[in-house]
């Protein structure tokens, strides 16, 4: 029996750092801010009808093959056709996929505008795709978009952009995309966080115009679902298809499309907790510049900030009393990132702040 080597991984991705998480707090927990996730918990009557259609459904059965209530569904939410929707185990999944269909297999060059997200670099790791990295410019991180569309000019570089962009939470104009679509084979774009933004941001609208713009969108974050794992695409038929070949049977599975069922059917009940949402966001971003943090435009549920200490030590004060933020520091130097929570998260972490800084 041969011993295990290193050797057997592939080098880009034996190179990778495992995705990881700082610790959090020993004692109470006061606020939870780390994550991006909503405050605000899917109301228990959305959770009563989830568990009764659950108790209704075989277990023992595969989910239906394509998802195509889900999807039809989606569809329907967002104005499209069904056959235009891939539904996935979270959007993650889906750019996975993505990458590799479009750019991955040793072959396609994977664009990316830095600071992003820092699992896009490790899925084009484990797709086989190069990569590009174009760096943001300016306090706001704003999308280089000449450098961007310079690495696109050969026709087979595929941009990837996250539109608000985690963790900095600017956008990238619609302008632009359509700018990009005309130099790029496909645009890959991350929506993840649009509900927080503005309507003209909201890229769904392009689809018609531009046919080889796939736009990811997600439960996790306006609709509170996090838990389960429910995210889609939306192309044209021909790059659905595609896109589709590459995303593993059955993988949104009984309890996640049950939910994901329920909240397309009341996504009205969510428009408030997002109004919130954004309002809490402009209060903290006034709050956090009183106080002298540098904080960069933000149209997503958090914020990107710079103190005026030592972010890393600031984190392990907040942390020993009970409130979590992300440590970007091995991202951008001396920057944390803060999720919008409920009012009362943070008025904590404010205080907190405040005391902090005395």
């Amino acid at each position: 029996m041969r011993a295990f080597s290193k050797d057997a991984v592939r080098p880009e991705v034996r190179s990778l750092r495992a995705y990881d998480l700082a610790k959090e707090a020993s004692g109470p927990l006061v606020a939870k801010l780390d994550f991006n996730e909503s405050p605000y918990d899917v109301p228990a009557e959305i959770k009563e009808v989830v568990l009764a259609n659950l108790r209704d459904r075989l277990w023992s059965r595969y989910p239906e093959f394509g998802a195509p209530r889900l999807r039809a569904a989606i569809a329907s939410a967002i104005s499209r056709r069904p056959e235009e929707i891939v539904a996935g185990n979270g959007s993650g999944e889906l750019l996975l996929a993505a990458i590799s269909v479009f750019a991955g297999g040793g072959g396609g060059t994977l664009a990316l505008a830095v600071p992003t997200f820092s699992l896009y670099g490790q899925m084009a790791a484990i797709a086989g795709a190069r990569r590009v990295d174009v760096v943001r410019k300016g306090d706001d991180f704003a999308v280089d978009e000449a450098a961007l569309l310079a690495a696109c000019e050969d026709g087979r570089t595929v941009p990837l952009l996250c539109s608000p962009n985690n963790p900095t939470g600017g956008v990238a104009s619609l302008a632009f995309v359509r700018r990009l679509a005309e130099t790029a084979p496909v645009v890959l774009l991350d929506q993840a966080y649009v509900d927080f933004a503005r309507p003209e941001d909201d890229a769904l609208s392009l689809l018609d115009a531009v046919p080889n713009l796939v736009v990811f969108r997600t439960l996790s974050k306006a609709y509170s679902a996090a838990g389960f794992r429910v995210g889609y695409a939306a192309a044209s038929v021909e790059l659905a298809r595609e896109l589709g070949k590459a995303v593993l049977p059955f993988s949104v599975d009984h309890a996640a499309e049950e939910l994901a069922l329920a909240l397309l059917e009341r996504r009205a009940m969510f428009a408030n907790a997002v109004a919130a949402i954004a309002k809490e966001r402009e209060r903290v971003s006034a709050g956090l510049r009183a106080l002298g943090f540098q904080v960069a435009t933000s149209l997503a549920n958090f914020l990107f900030v710079a103190p005026p200490v030592e972010a890393r030590k600031l984190r392990e004060a907040l942390l020993s009393r009970g409130i979590l933020v992300r440590d970007m520091t091995a991202v951008v130097a001396n920057r944390l990132r803060v999720t919008i929570g409920a009012p009362a998260e943070n008025d904590a972490f404010l205080s907190a702040a405040r005391e902090i800084l005395r």
